[in-house]
């Protein structure tokens, strides 16, 4: 409001002084507003993440397997055979061979065909065809037309739009990180005799020394595009079929048929039948079977058995038990836990503040006098002195900002 009011003022005083200003030499001005940029220098702070790497030595203890060479004795028990000759008497039967003859004489039976001539008499049937005339009766149906207004009932689809309200997702990928536990391995590690189990919760006690233990490595961030949905209420067009039913009149011809009756005579030719007697001669064969004989003599082979006495030398193997003592050398595989050094990079991450310089525009606007034209008027006044130019606040802006001050006019700086 204050710097309204001396805009205000500032202008009142230069109308002021324009209508002064009658007797001497004036200059007109008219009041200009003309748009400002000013540019200022900023400067801000960005946070800036360095990674580097130190160097650590770190022991780990390798299992290691040597082979080594030792003595055991056993003792072996072996059989060792011994073969002696036994006689054995058994009776045996072997065949004997002896050849006969069989007699295996058959009859045959042929057949042999005689022919004789013979005359018989047959009926042989004529077909013999006469005239005639018939009334023959007919039935014709003769085509009648007849045409009608039916009323015809159909259904017509009619397409309706409704607007249903549904719900959009209208998500985007974003940056997520996320932490990734590091990697398990296994190393020696010394434990003491006193150790709770992981299983039952209950204090136990072992002897202590080094055993194998898994450990877990130093976990990452990853940075993944992760979706992320936003639901978004939408209104959407859906168009649906209604069913109308309408009537129409329609023209439906219809063909009949009446029958007529029609009597015609016609001329029809009838088969019949006339038996004929008929002579021929007629070979007839006939069959006389005759009894012949035929001698055959089959040979066959008669077996018996004939028992003999065999004496046999069969071997016997008795088997006697035998121990023996043998030294034999054998392998053993020896595990050795060798401790190793390594020297590893580890990561440290190191967070520092980074200054820059940007420059930011100020928009204003500048209210300045421009000469119209010069006259000489007498006058015993002087005319008010006013500054160059009046700085007026942008519209919409705070009042107390800084970019809307105006430079204070000569009687104003006592206040």
């Amino acid at each position: 409001m204050k710097q309204y009011i001396l805009t205000t003022l500032a202008a009142c005083c230069l109308v002021t002084s324009t209508c002064l200003a009658t007797t001497s030499a004036t200059t007109v001005y008219r009041l200009e507003r003309v748009p400002v940029i000013e540019q200022i220098p900023m400067t801000g702070y960005k946070r800036v993440v360095d990674t580097h790497f130190v160097e650590e030595t770190v022991t780990t203890y390798e299992t290691v397997w040597e082979t080594e060479m030792r003595e055991r004795n056993r003792t072996i028990v072996r059989r060792v055979p011994e073969t002696t000759m036994t006689e054995r008497t058994r009776t045996v039967q072997r065949p004997v061979e002896e050849m006969t003859y069989r007699d295996d004489s058959y009859d045959v039976v042929r057949t042999v065909p005689e022919t004789t001539m013979r005359e018989e008499r047959y009926l042989v049937n004529r077909q013999v065809m006469e005239t005639q005339e018939r009334q023959v009766h007919e039935t014709r149906r003769v085509p009648v037309q007849e045409t009608t207004i039916e009323q015809r009932v159909y259904t017509v689809n009619r397409p309706v739009t409704d607007y249903v309200e549904t719900i959009v997702d209208r998500g985007q990928h974003v940056n997520q990180v996320s932490a990734v536990p590091g990697r398990n391995y296994e190393r020696l590690a010394w434990h003491r005799a006193n150790y709770i189990d992981p299983v039952t919760g209950e204090s136990r006690w072992r002897v202590p020394g080094f055993y194998w233990t898994t450990m877990q490595g130093p976990e990452r961030h990853e940075v993944n595009r992760v979706y992320q949905p936003n639901y978004v209420a939408e209104t959407v067009p859906v168009t649906r079929t209604v069913q109308e039913q309408r009537m129409e009149e329609v023209p439906v011809t219809r063909t009949t048929f009446r029958e007529e009756q029609i009597v015609r005579t016609e001329q029809v030719q009838v088969p019949r039948i006339e038996q004929q007697e008929m002579t021929r001669t007629v070979p007839v064969t006939t069959y006389k079977q005759i009894v012949e004989r035929v001698e055959k003599q089959t040979p066959v082979i008669v077996r018996r058995m004939v028992e003999e006495v065999v004496v046999e030398q069969i071997p016997v193997t008795a088997y006697k038990t035998v121990t023996e003592e043998r030294v034999e050398p054998y392998e053993v595989r020896v595990a050795r836990v060798v401790p190793v050094t390594r020297t590893v990079q580890r990561p440290v991450t190191t967070v520092r503040w980074e200054r820059y310089e940007y420059t930011m525009e100020r928009r204003g606007v500048e209210v300045r006098r421009i000469p119209v034209e010069t006259s000489v008027v007498q006058s015993s006044h002087q005319p008010l002195a006013f500054p160059s130019s009046v700085s007026t606040p942008l519209v919409g802006r705070p009042a107390d900002d800084p970019a809307d001050r105006i430079p204070m006019l000569p009687s104003m700086k006592g206040e």
